[in-house]
């Protein structure tokens, strides 16, 4: 009669605190933390230095709280029972694997030694973050324990209604994925869809010639108690719709970058050159208004860039507000569409509008098509050169 070949299997001894520790009929549970085991009964001994009788059941630690890399340590230790091999089965690779959290942390330090900023570390803290919560929820600790219907299930409980919000969040999530070695699973994350509502959220939103002048007249009555903010802030805007400039750049516009009568910039999200000629009035304007600052124009130099673009925002909105202008979702970039609108019944080309920007041509193009293609309309509203200041910006 042959001899039957031992069968290997992976089974769990549940901690104390574990929640099947008490429960019968648990030891093949797979989403737990606990430290998975083999088993088998023959003669052949990998007890790692146990003598035990003949078709004795033989159990061994795999040294792993993960099910996929124990099954891995079952099927090579299944090998060499069929083989007739003897020795010890390979050791436990999960003591040198991180946890789930401790990837998380190495992702986002290698994001920072690239230079990632302020804002994209903390999104990427708070949405890996809720990654790490749900994880430990189903008691998966390691990333190679992370199924395709983890992600389906993690993304299925996002409360964001933008879907931007959602399609940068998921970005977020399959890059670390990719940096933990998981591409595997990367598939089930197939692209997420705009709503008609993020689509009407995403158009350009230019300010006509009447409600910016509704705009700045708002700007001394609700900061009436504090003249010199409400004269920056005028000046902010003056800049902002002329020059078409994001408020990151414009927050941390130096002295430097004007000092000709020419706006040179870097911008911060693409590095990109800005080249514009300014109206004469609008250069003479900031620099009245930096004269107590001997670097920056509308930033004092000591707090954060952040925190100093989040004072503004809060200022604009009191102001959208209170002139009864103000879309959710949209404060700043709308001076931007107001630039890019009055250039573009200027007659510049998409090709010039996108150098002045600091963008591609592509993203100019995607975002503005609208507009370009109402520019032939013959009749566009006479901009208020006098308080909006613009003008259609000369390269060098």
């Amino acid at each position: 009669m042959a001899t039957l070949r031992p069968v290997v299997t992976v089974f769990v001894r549940h901690q104390g605190d574990c929640r099947y520790a008490n429960r019968q009929g648990r030891a093949f549970a797979r989403d737990c933390n606990c430290v998975k085991w083999l088993r088998y009964s023959g003669e052949a001994c990998f007890c790692r230095g146990r003598n035990l009788p003949p078709h004795r059941q033989h159990r061994l630690t795999t040294g792993s709280r993960s099910w996929s890399i124990a099954d891995d340590q079952r099927a090579e230790l299944q090998r060499k029972l069929n083989t007739g091999e003897s020795g010890t089965i390979p050791p436990a690779v999960e003591t040198k694997q991180q946890t789930v959290k401790q990837s998380i942390e190495t992702f986002i330090t290698a994001k920072e030694s690239e230079g990632a900023s302020v804002a994209t570390v903390r999104k990427l803290r708070h949405q890996l973050g809720l990654l790490e919560e749900f994880l430990s929820k189903q008691s998966k600790a390691f990333p190679s324990e992370i199924t395709e219907q983890d992600l389906i299930a993690f993304r299925a409980g996002w409360k964001w209604e933008s879907g931007v919000t959602r399609q940068k969040a998921q970005q977020n999530v399959r890059g670390f994925l990719r940096f933990c070695h998981r591409a595997d699973v990367l598939p089930v994350l197939k692209k997420i869809e705009l709503s008609k509502a993020d689509k009407e959220r995403l158009k350009p939103k230019p300010f006509t010639e009447k409600e910016l002048k509704a705009l700045l007249a708002q700007v001394p009555v609700t900061f009436a108690e504090d003249s010199a903010k409400a004269t920056k802030l005028t000046a902010l805007i003056h800049f902002m719709v002329s020059t078409g400039v994001a408020i990151r750049d414009a927050v941390q516009l130096e002295r430097s970058n004007i000092a000709d009568g020419w706006l040179r910039i870097e911008r911060q999200k693409t590095d990109k050159a800005v080249r514009q000629k300014l109206d004469a009035g609008l250069h003479r304007e900031l620099l009245a208004v930096a004269n107590s600052n001997p670097r920056y124009v509308f930033w004092n130099g000591t707090s954060l860039p952040t925190s100093a673009t989040g004072l503004w925002q809060r200022y604009m909105l009191r102001v959208m507000k209170d002139a009864g202008l103000w879309i959710p979702g949209n404060l700043f970039h709308r001076f931007r569409d107001t630039a890019v609108d009055f250039w573009l019944g200027k007659g510049c080309s998409m090709t010039e509008i996108a150098a002045m920007l600091g963008d591609t041509v592509a993203i100019v193009e995607r975002h503005y098509a609208d507009l370009a293609c109402s520019s032939s309309e013959p009749v566009r509203p006479a901009w208020p050169r006098g308080q909006a200041t613009l003008s259609t910006p000369v390269h060098p």
